[in-house]
């Protein structure tokens, strides 16, 4: 099977939430959830701090799966905890003899990815300095068991919540309508970090309408 993302609607330089799978070397699981950027139509980029099991176990075996799904439990198991073995199954390794490899049984598609370069740095703010591994994958094999899947992003969803406010903000006093406003400014600034061209040309639009019925978006920036 020809490797193409965009076979499963994932995009160059776009950004997705997705599920990592891994397995450690002692056999054991991990999910966790992280945005995943796309670089081409069968190269993709992580960017992950350290001290986590994903990563580890990125760094043990060189290799990981990709989940493509929109269960909310899944994200939310992945998030507090991570996903038990009854939602995941089991594969052999056919590109490396370092064992299997897990991948969510209910996921819409999934993909292997082999690391082809890892570089870590030093991120440093005013709360903690903190080690981030860049890594950059080759996708190896697709698998694709739901021919209407979509890849979550962001963008969409903060723009819906966006234009919910948006639609109610003249029917509200003038303290929902300030939180209204953070909320757009919040929206926007995920918009504008991982949306698409579609996505920026909308919340433009938006942020030109409030502004024309004189609403302050720029407080506070």
């Amino acid at each position: 099977m020809e490797i193409d993302l965009t076979k499963i609607g994932m995009y160059e330089d776009q950004q997705y939430e997705v599920i990592i799978t891994t397995i450690d070397k002692n056999g054991n699981s991990n999910a966790a959830p992280f945005g995943l950027r796309v670089l081409n139509d069968n190269e993709v980029f992580l960017r992950i701090f350290e001290g986590g099991n994903t990563i580890k176990n990125i760094k043990d075996k060189e290799e990981f799966i990709v989940n493509i799904t929109a269960d909310p439990l899944m994200f939310t198991l992945a998030t507090t905890n991570t996903i038990p073995d009854d939602y995941l199954s089991r594969i052999s390794n056919k590109t490396k003899s370092n064992g299997e490899l897990a991948y969510l049984t209910d996921a819409d598609a999934y993909f292997i990815c082999e690391v082809k370069s890892l570089k870590t740095s030093l991120r440093e703010d005013d709360i903690k300095s903190s080690d981030v591994n860049f890594i950059k994958s080759e996708v190896v094999e697709l698998n694709i068991k739901n021919k209407c899947v979509k890849p979550l992003n962001r963008a969409i969803h903060a723009l819906i919540e966006a234009l919910v406010n948006y639609s109610r903000i003249n029917i509200v006093d003038e303290d929902a309508q300030k939180y209204f406003l953070e909320r757009f400014r919040e929206s926007e600034r995920i918009i504008k970090r991982v949306g698409n061209d579609e996505e920026k040309e909308s919340i433009q639009i938006l942020k030109e309408n409030l502004i024309s019925q004189g609403f302050n978006i720029l407080e506070n920036e």
